[in-house]
C-alpha cells in the first residue's frame, strides 16, 4: 500500500511538472525551424501581415532597412505593402464618411451585390449611429 502511495505521488508530480511549458519566445526565435514557420505564418495570414505592416512602418529601425535595401523598395512586394495600407486607410476614411458609405453601399446594392435584408439592416444601423441615409433606397 505505502508503495502504491509513492508510485502515485511520483506520478502525480511528473504530470503536474510536464503540464508546465512556458513558451521562451527569445528560444524559439533561436530554432531555425521554429522562426521559418512562424514568420510564414505571419505572412500566409492577413490580419497578422497587416498588423506586422503597421508595427514595421511605425519602426525607424525597420524603415531605414527599407529604404536602404533598393530591391525591396522597389519590388512589388513593397508595392503590395503599401497599397494594402492605402486600402486600409481608405476603407477607414470611407467608413466614417457617410455619404461616401452611402453611396457606396446603394452602388453594391443595385449591382446585386447586397440583399435587400442586407441594405435595411445596414440603413438602420447607420442611423442608429447618426449617419444620413436619406437618400439611400431599396428596390
Amino acid at each position: 500500500m505505502k508503495t502504491l502511495v509513492t508510485f502515485l505521488t511520483v506520478i502525480g508530480l511528473f504530470t503536474l511538472t510536464s503540464c508546465k511549458q512556458d513558451a521562451n519566445v527569445n528560444a524559439m526565435m533561436q530554432n531555425p525551424e521554429m522562426r521559418g514557420q512562424m514568420m510564414q505564418n505571419i505572412v500566409g495570414d492577413h490580419d497578422m501581415m497587416a498588423e506586422f505592416m503597421g508595427k514595421m512602418k511605425n519602426n525607424p529601425h525597420a524603415m531605414q532597412m527599407m529604404q536602404g535595401d533598393k530591391g525591396m523598395m522597389n519590388s512589388e512586394g513593397m508595392n503590395m505593402m503599401n497599397d494594402s495600407i492605402m486600402s486600409m486607410n481608405m476603407m477607414h476614411s470611407m467608413m466614417k464618411d457617410g455619404k461616401m458609405m452611402t453611396h457606396m453601399m446603394q452602388m453594391m446594392h443595385d449591382q446585386g451585390m447586397m440583399s435587400d435584408e442586407c441594405m435595411n439592416s445596414c440603413i438602420k444601423m447607420m442611423s442608429a449611429k447618426g449617419m444620413n441615409t436619406s437618400n439611400m433606397h431599396t428596390n
